[in-house]
C-alpha cells in the first residue's frame, strides 16, 4: 500500500466520448476565417500550451508537462479496487464497492485538482499530458472544447440556459511511460511497432469536465443542479446573442466541475476488456468538501454484447440508483454508462425516420473504437454508430448524414447520424467486447482505449506533419466558419 500511494495519486485526465450539442451554428463559410484556423493546425507544435489567447498580465495559466517518465513502473497488483472485490471479477453486485475503493485511491489528488485548478502542481504531482492538443487549449485551465447541452436534455432539473463542455486530460506516471514509449521525445515520429500504444496493468485514466453557460447574461447561477459546486476560470469565446462571432477580447468565465470520470487498466477485475470505467457526478445533495460532492454514477467494464435491445438486462455494467436526477438523463443505450458529458445520446435517423436524443453509445463502446490505421493516417471507424460514408462525400468525414428527410445526404450536411437499427448485426460492431490491443478493424492499430490517442492527438500530429494539401477536418471547423461537428464525439450539431 505504501509504494502504491505514490503511483494512484497520479492521475490522468482522459476525453472519455461526450454528447451531441443541441444548439448548432450556421453553415456558412467565412474562407478568410476557415484558413487562418487551418494554418494554426498546420503550424501547431507538439508541446505548446495554449491557442495562443491570453489573459490579461496577472492571469495564472496552464503549463503542460510533457516531462514523461523514461522507465516504466513496476506491474501494479493487489491494488485497493481489486482488493475490495477479493481480487476477483467486477460484477453488478460487488461493482459499488468497487467504485467507492477506486474513488478513494485518487481522493488526495482528486482533491487538490478540483479545488486548484490549474494551481495545482502537475509537475510535483507526476502528472502529465499529452502532446498536439495545445491548439486547441484554452489558457487559463488548459481545457479544449467538447460539447453543448440545452434545456431539453434535462428536463425538470432547473436547468435555464444551454452551455459548452471544457474538458482536460493528464496521465499519470505508469501510463505517461507509454506515452514516451509510443510518442518519443519529441512526439514528432510517433512509434506504432509493437505494443506501444498499449497501457500498464495499473494505469488510470481521469476526465475532468467543466460546464459553462453560453449565454453572456447568465453567467452564474443557470442551473439548480449545479449550485454550489466549484467553479473555474476558463477564457472563452462567449459570444453576444446579437452577433455570429466571438468578441475580441475573449472573456475570462466561470465554470463548474460537474464531471469527474475515472478509468483503470485492470485484466484481472475485468479479463474481457482490460478496463473498468468509473463516472463521478456533482450532487449538491452532499454536504461537506468538493470531492465528497462528487458521487458515482455508474461503473462499467464491458459493452453487454448479449443485450441486442433496450430491455434486456446488463451485466456488464452498474448503474448508482441515488445518483442525482440530471446525470441518470444523458445514460446511453439500454442504460449503459454515459454522463452528462459523455456522448451517449445523439439525433439520428435509422431508415428514413427521424430519432432527437436517441441513446445510441456509451463509454465503452465509444472508445472501443479505439485505433488508428498507418496506410491512411485516419481512424477508420467512427465514434457511434453510423453508416459508412459516401465515396463521393466529404473526405473528411468517414460516416454518411442524414437530412431532414431521414435520407442519406451525400454532401456530407446532413443534420443527423445516418444509423443501423439498434441492435442489428453492424449497429453490435460498436458494441463487443474486445482487449485494448484488439483493432476494431483489420489493418488498424489499436490504442487500448485511449480516443485521445485516435480521435485527437493523432489527427492534430498528422494536419501538422502530413501533405499541406489535406482537407479541412470538419471537426475544427472554428464558430466563425460556420462549426457543424461536436468535438467530443464529431457528431453533426442541430442547425438553427
Amino acid at each position: 500500500m505504501k509504494g502504491y500511494k505514490n503511483t494512484v495519486f497520479k492521475i490522468v485526465l482522459s476525453t472519455v466520448c461526450l454528447a451531441t450539442m443541441q444548439q448548432g451554428w450556421s453553415k456558412i463559410v467565412d474562407r478568410q476565417a476557415l484558413g487562418a484556423d487551418f494554418k494554426a493546425l498546420q503550424t501547431a507544435t507538439p508541446f505548446q500550451n495554449n491557442n495562443g489567447n491570453l489573459p490579461s498580465p496577472g492571469q495564472s495559466t496552464f503549463v503542460l508537462n510533457h516531462a514523461w517518465p523514461t522507465t516504466p513502473l513496476p506491474p501494479l497488483k493487489n491494488a485497493p479496487w481489486q482488493q475490495a472485490i477479493g481480487n476477483g471479477k467486477i460484477t453488478t453486485a460487488n461493482a459499488h464497492l468497487y467504485a467507492n475503493a477506486l474513488k478513494a485511491a485518487v481522493a488526495v489528488n482528486g482533491t487538490a485538482l478540483i479545488t486548484k485548478g490549474n494551481q495545482f502542481n502537475a509537475v510535483a504531482g507526476h502528472w502529465y499530458n499529452e502532446p498536439w492538443l495545445g491548439s486547441q487549449r484554452e489558457a487559463i485551465q488548459g481545457t479544449y472544447s467538447a460539447g453543448e447541452f440545452g434545456p431539453s436534455i434535462f428536463p425538470g432539473t432547473g436547468l435555464r440556459a444551454t452551455f459548452g463542455t471544457h474538458v482536460l486530460t493528464y496521465y499519470d506516471e505508469r501510463a505517461a511511460s507509454t506515452l514516451y514509449n509510443f510518442w518519443g521525445p519529441t512526439a514528432m515520429k510517433p512509434n506504432f511497432s509493437g505494443n506501444r500504444t498499449q497501457f500498464a496493468e495499473g494505469s488510470i485514466v481521469v476526465k475532468a469536465a467543466v460546464f459553462a453557460s453560453t449565454d453572456p447574461k447568465q453567467p452564474t447561477n443557470w442551473w439548480d443542479a449545479m449550485s454550489g459546486a466549484q467553479q473555474w476560470n476558463l477564457l472563452l469565446c462567449v459570444p453576444d446573442t446579437s452577433q455570429p462571432t466571438c468578441p475580441s477580447p475573449l472573456k475570462v468565465w466561470p465554470g463548474y466541475i460537474a464531471q469527474f470520470d475515472i478509468i483503470v487498466k485492470d485484466s484481472q477485475s475485468s479479463p474481457k476488456t482490460g478496463w473498468v470505467f468509473m463516472t463521478l457526478v456533482y450532487d449538491n445533495r452532499i454536504k461537506g468538501d468538493p470531492w465528497s460532492q462528487m458521487v458515482p454514477l455508474g461503473v462499467q467494464w464491458g459493452n453487454d454484447p448479449q443485450a441486442t435491445n433496450e430491455s434486456m438486462p446488463l451485466t456488464e455494467n452498474w448503474n448508482n440508483p441515488a445518483a442525482p436526477l440530471y446525470s441518470t438523463q444523458t445514460l446511453g443505450w439500454g442504460g449503459r454508462l454515459s454522463g452528462p458529458n459523455d456522448g451517449g445520446r445523439n439525433d439520428i435517423a435509422v431508415d428514413g425516420k427521424i430519432m432527437k436524443n436517441a441513446p445510441n453509445s456509451s463509454c465503452m463502446s465509444c472508445h472501443s473504437t479505439s485505433q488508428w490505421n498507418t496506410t491512411t493516417n485516419s481512424m477508420p471507424t467512427f465514434l457511434l454508430p453510423s453508416l459508412p460514408a459516401s465515396k463521393t462525400g466529404p473526405k473528411s468525414l468517414n460516416f454518411m448524414t442524414c437530412g431532414a428527410d431521414g435520407k442519406p445526404d451525400p454532401t456530407g450536411n446532413g443534420p443527423y447520424i445516418c444509423s443501423p437499427a439498434p441492435g442489428s448485426t453492424l449497429w453490435m460492431k460498436w458494441f463487443q467486447n474486445r482487449l485494448g490491443d484488439q483493432p476494431m478493424d483489420a489493418g488498424s492499430v489499436a490504442t487500448d482505449f485511449d480516443e485521445v490517442f485516435a480521435f485527437k492527438s493523432l489527427k492534430l500530429w498528422w494536419l501538422a506533419v502530413g501533405p499541406t494539401n489535406q482537407p479541412m477536418p470538419a471537426l475544427y471547423r472554428p464558430l466563425s466558419s460556420g462549426r457543424r461537428f461536436n468535438q467530443y464525439t464529431g457528431a453533426p450539431l442541430p442547425t438553427p
